[in-house]
């Protein structure tokens, strides 16, 4: 059976390795560029190891700039494709060339978690656990025939990392089991309802704004979900982006009734905690990064118990204050000036 393994990213790169060990026949490689701001660029490794085994490679972004279902059909005669980190729209015209089909995995339990994100959306929900799932290639965005399916658990302090760990193993032992189903001829198929289960949004860096109104739980699922090398949850300090890497719910009994969101309640230099007021509760600062500085421990940035996180208001409309001024004078000595005056 002629394989091809189109993806990117480190999961993508532990599939095609674990596809060559397994003894899969890659005939070809199709490795998809990744964003530019991400920190783990696997382009490289994936290009060195199908070079390695003598697979031929295309690298691309879009799969516009050549006739990829001629390449699969034609130059590789291939007969299935596996897709894994793969973030743009594959043309019918090029996954229904294939006479076995072409599969891609979707980290979540499908039809829950259809879209963007869904490891990092599982967490910042709550959820305990999240999987991997192998499904046929459709024009529905993750709405093809359920293939297979594995589930990997979220513990209750796990970051999105960790999790990502788990869930690259799952992807690989998955596709393996499909493989090899497929070259017996026993792979079987689940049509899925696309009336049911769950959808996510896409995110960006700035979706990561902590509100310090929202429950300490909430909070945390947030930093834990956006963990290095996702973009991080941040909140303000002093009007400047303070990231958050590290942090932890302290069980702390005592009950306010003169509560401020986002006020430092303790710092500990020991420890190099701090400790802040959340819309329930409190939350242990053990790691942040402010103002472009290298990451640091919460303590040796915010050191007083008269600090407060989040954007500064007063401190916005001072400044907002000033500016309006000095445009008011500007303006005025605009207008004083003779016209035949040089300025």
């Amino acid at each position: 059976m002629r394989v091809v393994f189109i993806g990117s990213t480190r999961r993508g790169f532990l599939t095609l390795q674990g596809l060559i060990a397994h003894g899969a026949h890659v005939v070809g490689v199709i490795s998809l560029e990744q964003d530019a701001h991400e920190v783990e660029r696997y382009e490289t490794e994936i290009a060195a190891l199908a070079a390695k085994h003598n697979i031929p490679l295309y690298q691309t972004k879009w799969m516009k700039e050549r006739d990829y279902a001629a390449v699969l059909r034609d130059e590789w005669r291939a007969d299935t494709a596996f897709v894994v980190g793969c973030r743009i729209l594959i043309p019918p015209a090029v996954f229904n060339v294939l006479p076995q089909g072409m599969y891609a995995v979707h980290d979540s339990l499908v039809p829950e978690y259809r879209g963007f994100a869904p490891l990092n959306w599982a967490i910042i929900n709550g959820e305990t656990q999240t999987g991997v799932t192998l499904f046929s290639m459709a024009e529905l965005m993750d709405g093809g025939d359920i293939v297979l399916q594995e589930a990997v658990p979220i513990g209750a302090h796990d970051t999105a990392p960790d999790v990502y760990e788990s869930v690259c193993a799952a992807t690989v032992r998955v596709i393996l089991q499909a493989h090899d189903a497929l070259k017996a001829g026993t792979l079987t198929r689940t049509p899925q309802d696309y009336s049911v289960g769950s959808f996510t949004c896409s995110r960006t860096p700035a979706d990561g704004l902590i509100d310090w109104n929202w429950s300490t739980a909430r909070i945390y699922n947030m930093v834990r979900a956006l963990a290095y090398p996702y973009t991080g949850a941040f909140t303000y300090y002093k009007n400047q982006k303070l990231l958050i890497w590290r942090a932890e719910p302290l069980n702390d009994l005592r009950h306010f009734v003169g509560r401020i969101t986002g006020r430092v309640l303790a710092v500990d230099k020991a420890s190099g905690t701090v400790d802040v007021l959340t819309g329930d509760g409190i939350l242990r600062l053990w790691e942040v990064q402010w103002g472009g500085a290298p990451r640091q421990p919460a303590a040796e940035l915010l050191k007083s118990v008269r600090e407060r996180l989040g954007v500064d208001v007063p401190l916005l409309l001072e400044r907002l204050h000033t500016l309006e001024t000095r445009l008011a004078a500007l303006e005025a000595h605009l207008a004083n000036l003779n016209p035949n005056d040089t300025p």
